[in-house]
């Protein structure tokens, strides 16, 4: 078993998101990836600490899983764009940040077969909060400073079937310009596998 399983933490919020996707109401009428399904479940394998301002601190392979649910009825401002409410977790599976996260998704982009997506969460993480400060000083190996924080990504997806799509999928999570202090900052880069239910 991975040092990342041996977390009492991940283990409980791994099983609290299977508990919630799986008690949640079944839609019939849901006929493909495109942003009017009601409920959409992704499946990700992704590079851990790589992406546009990744530091290289920490390394894995993480599990990404993620529901995205029905569109609201509020729109994003100055455009008829729809949010989308997402619940997701990133499990590190060599014992570095494991993430958990909550927010909504901006259908940016859609045509019969591409769509892209721009995501903002707020984000829970099992990272350092502090590390030394000349490593942090001189390296920019700092800890992350607070336990909840932002987190931003995009995904441009194909659809690959009129019920499933494949995406190019990156994230970053950071307080930086936010909230004062250290601030490590992680990113996600990887593909994942969605799938409407």
């Amino acid at each position: 078993m991975t040092n990342a399983f041996r977390r009492p933490w991940i283990a409980l919020l791994l099983r609290v998101w299977l508990a919630v996707v799986l008690a949640l109401p079944v839609t019939a009428h849901a006929t493909g990836t495109a942003g009017n399904v009601e409920r959409t479940l992704a499946v990700g394998v992704i590079a851990h600490d790589r992406g546009p301002a990744a530091d290289h601190h920490e390394n894995g392979i993480d599990l990404n899983l993620e529901v995205q649910f029905a569109p609201l009825a509020a729109r994003f401002p100055l455009r008829d764009i729809p949010l989308r409410p997402h619940l997701g977790a990133t499990l590190n599976l060599t014992g570095d940040t494991s993430v958990a996260y909550a927010g909504l998704s901006a259908r940016f982009h859609e045509q019969a077969k591409w769509f892209g997506d721009l995501l903002l969460s707020v984000a829970v993480h099992d990272g350092p909060l502090h590390k030394d400060p000349t490593g942090c000083s001189l390296y920019s190996d700092c800890g992350f400073g607070v336990r909840v924080m932002p987190r931003f990504g995009l995904e441009i997806g194909y659809r690959i079937g009129r019920d499933a799509a494949v995406s190019l999928f990156v994230d970053h999570m950071s307080h930086k310009w936010i909230i004062g202090g250290e601030n490590e900052g992680l990113d996600h880069i990887g593909l994942r596998y969605l799938r409407p239910y």
